[in-house]
């Protein structure tokens, strides 16, 4: 099957940034074999055409730090103090199965609808999170959350280990790998330590050895919150970037989501261990607090953009990391426009390895491409830089026509795999049952007696 898509702006992300104001892109199967700019060779033919005027052609985005299923707090943890460990952790206590599906197919939607091509995703049930990426077919690499303690006691800091909770969930991360890790080559898995003060060391030192034994990456939270540090100081005298370090997950094949008590010394670890931080700014400024950006953005530390979860929009995420730098001190350049798109396309897909697979509109790339529909008001009028005008204007109801290892999963903004209606209902079913049984004053159950 080969479509061509002509007449668009192709950005393409390539080495040399180049963007073509008009320009076509030809997709074969499931890989891109030909581009170009200017008007389509006539020795150029195809199955099927498709008029890209008045659109830009950019490659899928990478989202370097979800939780899809955590649509489930749309609304119920920007405002009110101490939600996270407060609300939000106790209430993934309640997640099912069944429920963590429903939320994760309704949190990837929002994100396959948004242009986000491939999810880094690590949270609870993660084998439903990948049945739902696997239906969508979308790109995902996923981690199953391991921790040792009782998420719903971490808001008195209580930090009781339980042992049988973290070995439960290593197996289940062994069983996510040995079930879905090269999928169709589009779902791929990783060991998923949920962070630095829910594992304890010696439960991350045997993780890393399945991580060399599986041959898989690692995917934690880092330094996220000042509770967290004041734990690792007092039980290990460490800060949670040392202790990347001290248990050997600190790495190229580690992705470090947040890092947002990072100090100085901390930045130069990451600097000499390889690792990417996965920066998630518009999540930070919910919060109210951003990480040390006006060190992070000049140091040789690789940083790439996630949007966590709640809302999950990579076009506003990238301006409101833009204004965060600039807020801070930073140059224009770092980052300005161009940056900011490298950063949520072709730099987490080196971070996670897939480099020379997605991120960039290459020949013999994989074909993850998105059209974006600039004839709208927030995006009208385009001069010579349409990579300034759709970072700084767009925003997810923009993009018109998703495709996925050249498959296309979203045409004229409906969604094709499955029916957007019932994703919705079902999101909002599970969702609403998870929070009366948390204002019931339910507890859930502990991984071990769930099973």
């Amino acid at each position: 099957m080969k479509t061509l898509i002509k007449d668009g702006i192709i950005i393409t992300q390539d080495p040399q940034d180049q963007v073509w104001l008009k320009g076509w892109l030809l997709l074969e199967d499931d890989r891109i074999s030909a581009l170009g700019q200017g008007e389509v060779p006539a020795e150029v033919t195809a199955d099927k055409t498709v008029n890209a005027a008045g659109m830009a052609v950019l490659p899928g985005i990478v989202d370097v730090h979800t939780h899809v299923c955590g649509s489930l707090f749309k609304g119920m943890t920007e405002d009110p103090v101490g939600a996270f460990y407060g609300l939000a952790l106790p209430m993934e206590r309640l997640l099912t199965p069944e429920t963590t599906y429903a939320l994760s197919m309704l949190g990837a939607v929002e994100c396959l609808k948004a242009g986000v091509t491939c999810i880094n995703d690590i949270y609870h049930f993660m084998r439903s999170t990948a049945q739902a990426v696997d239906e969508l077919g979308m790109r995902g690499v996923l981690a199953q959350k391991i921790i040792e303690t009782d998420l719903g006691t971490i808001q008195y800091n209580d930090y009781t280990r339980i042992p049988k909770e973290g070995a439960a969930r290593v197996e289940e991360n062994c069983r996510l790998i040995e079930e879905y890790h090269g999928r169709d080559g589009r779902i791929f898995c990783r060991f998923g330590p949920h962070a630095t003060d829910t594992v304890s060391v010696e439960l991350a030192k045997k993780i890393v050895e399945l991580g060399h034994q599986y041959q898989v990456g690692f995917h934690i939270h880092v330094a996220q919150k000042d509770q967290e540090v004041d734990f690792l100081r007092e039980t290990y005298g460490l800060t949670p970037v040392e202790y990347l370090k001290e248990t050997g997950l600190m790495g190229e094949n580690l992705i470090a989501a947040h890092c947002t008590c990072a100090t100085t010394e901390d930045i130069r670890l990451l600097e000499e261990g390889g690792a990417t931080v996965a920066h998630c700014a518009e999540m930070y400024g919910k919060r109210g607090k951003f990480p040390p950006i006006a060190q992070l953005y000049p140091s040789k530390v690789r940083m790439a953009y996630g949007t966590d979860w709640v809302t999950m929009d990579p076009w506003t995420n990238m301006r409101t990391a833009i204004m965060a730098a600039r807020m801070a001190g930073c140059p224009n350049e770092l980052p300005d426009a161009h940056v900011a798109l490298r950063l949520s396309t072709l730099v987490p897909a080196q971070a996670l390895g897939l480099g020379d697979q997605i991120g960039s509109l290459e020949v013999g790339k994989q074909a993850d491409v998105v059209l974006m529909d600039l004839r709208s008001p927030n995006l009208v009028p385009v001069f010579d830089d349409p990579v300034a005008t759709i970072v700084y204007n767009a925003n997810r109801h923009d993009v018109d026509t998703v495709w996925v290892a050249g498959k296309m999963l979203v045409e004229n903004k409906k969604l094709l795999p499955v029916e957007e209606s019932w994703v919705l209902a079902e999101g909002q079913r599970a969702a609403s049952s998870i929070y009366e049984d948390y204002k019931a004053g339910k507890s859930g159950k502990c991984w071990e007696d769930e099973k």
